[in-house]
């Protein structure tokens, strides 16, 4: 595929070029009504409801991953499980996501159906996370849990890249910040409903169908309602056709594509992906062991099975409620600082609070005040789930976005591999999982550090737009 950008059907309702004539702001009129309100023509891009059916099936992706966050560590401790054990099966997110993003990224590029390139993905993935989810509850011992564990983070992986390189796809560059920020709010939203089905007193398995229904639901909506553009077709293997190694066939022409479009990232792309790599090793050592800190070191329960222990799963259910309301809002409040402020500001404040959120947690013994740590931990989850993307779209040629965003993944999915081994070698040595929180806070206070470094670059000549 050539670097000129795909021509699209004049009758398509996503008939967008990738560089967007901006007109001049209408009086009274502001730029973010201009980009996501008003009906959608070349000038302004995607109308509101465009932006929201393109979105929402991350509520269901979310309320999934959700799930897994809150009730895994737990789930397998009572199937025997130890920290160093746990940390380990805890690889498969990762490991499946540098394996299988890059992968069904580039596959998606090049693929080209009656039911567009993205789709087909997005449909395998959907149904078989949700056989999963049905599977894994009923796990009779650790090595079937661990196995299901990964099946279920490969299919996840499998709807995950093809989903966010539609963003490029059908999205004008300048509404790219905008449409990641619905996207995070719906991520948002999905955490709430699934923070707040755990908080419940409901069954392991009730938890894993709902989220199986969830996940069915709202990713159908999105395929339903979001138009692919049509492309021409893929240029022969052996021809010109503007991708990076699609000379070679089959896997090794993928392998050769991924590892050239990290060697040939602009400067501040790489420095980008060194930032978001320890902002996702913070996450990664939450992810696992904030369940069992708030069981083991605020409720004081040692026993998987002990009615205090249950206490604490749903008090720290509860902690991941608010730690999801403030991302909500957050999100919502992302497009309009974009106004005034530019992206690599917006992600510092972001990180910063997270890291401060999570170095506390250690010093905290009053669950009242872990929700609050919480909460700090909401505005970096706002930030990390939008800005990094739409920094990375901004580098991005036409015809190379799902092996770009896979190879992105490959930066949040690494660390994550590093943060469970350490992590859980760490809490294994040390008695306590509030250890791992320090460690990953630190990674993440770093990352915010090196933030300073990156050249963000704009994403579009937007009037009213600082660095969006």
């Amino acid at each position: 595929m050539s670097d000129t950008p795909p021509t699209l059907e004049p009758q398509s309702p996503v008939s967008i070029s990738q560089d967007v004539a901006i007109a001049p702001s209408e009086p009274g009129v502001t730029t973010f009504e201009r980009d996501i309100i008003s009906p959608h023509h070349p000038t302004s891009g995607l109308a509101f409801s465009q932006l929201l059916n393109l979105s929402i099936g991350f509520f269901g992706i979310q309320f999934a991953w959700m799930i897994q966050i809150m009730r895994t560590t737990p789930f397998l401790e009572s199937l025997g499980s130890n920290a160093a054990i746990s940390g380990v099966i805890w690889w498969a997110g990762p490991i499946t996501g540098i394996l299988v993003q890059p992968i069904v990224g580039s596959l998606s590029d090049r693929t080209r159906s009656r039911l567009g390139r993205r789709r087909p993905f997005l449909i395998a993935g959907m149904i078989s996370t949700a056989l999963w989810l049905v599977a894994m509850p009923n796990s009779p011992t650790l090595l079937v849990a661990a196995m299901m564990l990964w099946l279920l983070d490969a299919s996840i992986n499998i709807t995950q890249g093809p989903y966010r390189a539609l963003v490029p796809d059908v999205v004008p560059k300048h509404q790219h910040a905008t449409t990641f920020a619905f996207m995070s709010f719906f991520i948002g939203l999905g955490s709430i409903a699934a923070s707040y089905v755990g908080s419940l007193d409901v069954s392991l398995n009730t938890l894993f169908y709902i989220g199986a229904v969830a996940m069915l639901a709202f990713m159908t909506w999105t395929m339903l309602t979001t138009k692919e553009p049509k492309l021409p077709p893929v240029a022969p293997v052996g021809q010109d056709s503007g991708q990076i190694g699609v000379q070679k066939r089959g896997l090794e022409g993928i392998v050769s594509q991924t590892l050239a479009s990290i060697a040939q990232m602009p400067i501040d792309a790489k420095k980008l992906c060194l930032v978001h790599s320890l902002t996702w090793f913070g996450w990664q050592c939450m992810f696992i062991f904030f369940s069992v800190f708030v069981a083991h070191q605020i409720f004081g329960a040692t026993d998987p099975q002990a009615p205090l222990y249950q206490a604490g799963l749903q008090y720290a259910a509860t902690c991941f409620l608010i730690w999801n309301v403030v991302n909500v809002v957050a999100s919502l409040a992302i497009p309009y600082l974009l106004k005034v402020v530019s992206r690599k500001a917006i992600h510092t404040v972001g990180l910063l609070f997270m890291g401060a959120g999570l170095v506390s947690m250690h010093f905290l013994s009053v669950g009242t005040h872990v929700a609050m740590a919480m909460g700090l931990l909401g505005l970096g989850w706002a930030t990390t789930l939008s800005i990094p993307f739409a920094m990375m779209a901004s580098h991005i040629k036409p015809g190379q976005e799902g092996v770009m965003m896979g190879t992105f993944n490959i930066f949040i999915a690494a660390p994550q591999i590093v943060a469970s081994a350490l992590a859980g070698y760490l809490v294994f040595q040390t008695g306590l999982d509030s250890s791992a929180l320090i460690l990953g806070g630190g990674a993440v206070l770093i990352a915010a550090l090196l933030l300073q470094w990156v050249n963000d670059r704009p994403s579009s000549a937007v009037p009213g737009h600082v660095g969006h």
